[in-house]
């Protein structure tokens, strides 16, 4: 509604000290000025009471004049959406009124309200579970919006990140393209807009996604520039937790447990299948997977249809059902591959081949999941089964090869729960054959007992041969930069050295 130039004419108010003077302020606000006015002042207020006093930002709205409402219907939706919030408590709801049509043939020239009714019907269609026609909302949103001329565009700077996010949300949840470049706009308008938190849940979506396909490094940097947006309360920290333990997961550290049981404090939402498919990889005893899979049958009765719709969330159940069934065989699901596989369906088929003693099989399927996708977090497996099927089949060669492809996407990306997917003796077999290590079970600096150093700079020496910049660092050790710097500083003088390299080095050769 208002460029940034415009809006410091608006006035701000504090959502802790004085929350409930802003529906006062819209009432006087458009008796004096307008209603135009007085909607512009709530979305000056949206980012920061949307996020810790969302009830009275809903008063906010309802204080506006009937008019506003008839002339820009996107209110409604904005309304609608907060009701949900506040019943629920849950801001991944957002429900849309089907009452409210997009009118495609509108010449009034209010282009960001028609924006807004076609984001409640994205994002409505996607709470449901009809994640193609959501994902149909959202592009077409996102061509509504290209196809408007930047001075179109520009009265509307203030609102497209929080609609870009939801447009992301809906091609995400669908598996469709697109999410990423969604996010990414979403991130950089609300850094450009000055609004902190829209800006951190957009990055924190983003190192989701990378986490999520197994791109580990990108999903450290995200989540750095997630962690350094201010957090307000944690309303909307959810998909921050589960990426730190998905991460942790990853490569090995117990903390993993630590922030999974964070982001089940919180209300989940649209993120219940993505906690019950870390929960489930977290899950190492028979007892604990039984627990795991009660969890996932109460919510599959909670949302019928929920891998018919496909999308996300079935990957998510699919991933966990597969993971309960290597705890405990009898949970095996023993459906047959959908019409059009997808690249995780072919892994997975492949996995269960290859422990049925299936190798030739294992290999077919294996090899059409890395062709299907280069996500290290489906290709990496799927090497490990191609190189454990060739050594079965005789193929020893072809064994070292693949396994060598594997273990390079491992180290690279530090995946080292990928491992997983095999018998320790077969990797130990394959490990032999390719004349390579196992990454991630070799001597690391923070198990040597160098005297003096603290536990911080313990764990900070156990991350510097990641080669990770020192924001990652600082994101996955959850300290802000400027601790991880003084910790470094401190080290590196214990030490006696004057770089990270130099530092690894002297830990690995100071005698035990």
């Amino acid at each position: 509604m208002t460029s940034r130039a415009e809006d410091e004419k608006y006035p701000t108010i504090d959502p802790r000290t004085n929350p409930r003077r802003l529906a006062s302020l819209v009432t006087s606000s458009a008796a004096q000025h307008g209603w135009h006015y007085a909607a512009a002042v709530i979305e000056k207020n949206w980012d920061a009471f949307a996020n810790v006093a969302p009830e009275q930002l809903l008063d906010a709205i309802k204080a506006l004049p009937g008019d506003a409402f008839v002339e820009n219907p996107g209110l409604l939706v904005a309304a609608n959406y907060l009701q949900q919030v506040t019943i629920s408590g849950d801001p991944t709801k957002f429900l849309h009124d089907g009452r409210l049509a997009l009118d495609p043939e509108r010449r009034d020239g209010n282009h960001l309200s028609n924006l807004i009714v076609l984001t409640g019907q994205s994002a409505g269609a996607r709470t449901a579970g009809r994640l193609e026609e959501a994902r149909a909302a959202a592009e077409r949103a996102r061509e509504a919006l290209l196809a408007l001329a930047p001075a179109e565009r520009a009265p509307m700077v203030g609102s497209l990140p929080h609609l870009r996010f939801q447009w992301g949300r809906s091609l995400d949840a669908a598996d469709g393209p697109g999410a990423l470049a969604e996010y990414e706009a979403a991130y950089d308008l609300a850094r450009l807009t000055a609004q902190p938190v829209i800006a951190r849940r957009a990055a924190a979506h983003i190192a989701w996604r990378h986490a999520d396909r197994g791109r580990l490094r990108s999903a450290e940097l995200w989540l750095a520039r997630a962690l350094a947006e201010d957090a307000t309360n944690g309303r909307y920290d959810v998909i921050v937790f589960l990426t730190s333990a998905l991460l942790k997961h990853d490569r090995g550290d117990p903390g993993a447990s630590r922030e999974l049981g964070r982001a089940l404090g919180l209300p989940l939402g649209e993120y219940w299948a993505a906690a019950l498919w870390l929960s489930a990889m977290l899950a190492h005893t028979k007892p604990g997977a039984s627990s795991v899979h009660a969890e996932l049958e109460a919510e599959l009765e909670r949302h019928p249809g929920a891998i018919e719709h496909g999308g996300a969330t079935a990957r998510y159940v699919r991933a966990a059902q597969a993971r309960l069934a290597r705890l405990r065989p009898q949970l095996r699901d023993e459906r047959p591959l959908p019409e059009h596989p997808s690249a995780l369906d072919l892994l997975l088929a492949s996995v269960a081949s290859y422990r049925a003693g299936a190798h030739r099989d294992a290999l077919a399927q294996a090899e059409a999941a890395t062709s299907t996708t280069a996500a290290p977090r489906v290709e990496a497996p799927a090497l490990l089964v191609s190189a454990a099927s060739h050594l079965a089949l005789g193929h020893p060669g072809r064994a070292a090869d693949a396994f060598r492809h594997a273990n390079g996407i491992i180290g690279r990306e530090r995946l080292f729960s990928t491992y997983s997917f095999l018998p320790t003796e077969t990797l130990g077999a394959l490990a032999g054959l390719a004349g390579e290590p196992l990454h991630g079970t070799d001597r690391s600096p923070a198990d040597t007992p160098v005297p003096g150093l603290t536990r911080r700079e313990r764990e900070v020496l156990s991350m510097l041969p990641t080669g990770s910049p020192l924001a990652a660092i600082a994101a996955e050790l959850f300290i802000s930069p400027n601790t991880l710097k003084a910790t470094v500083r401190s080290l590196y003088r214990k030490l006696g050295v004057t770089s990270r390299q130099e530092a690894v080095d002297a830990a690995r050769n100071f005698p035990r």
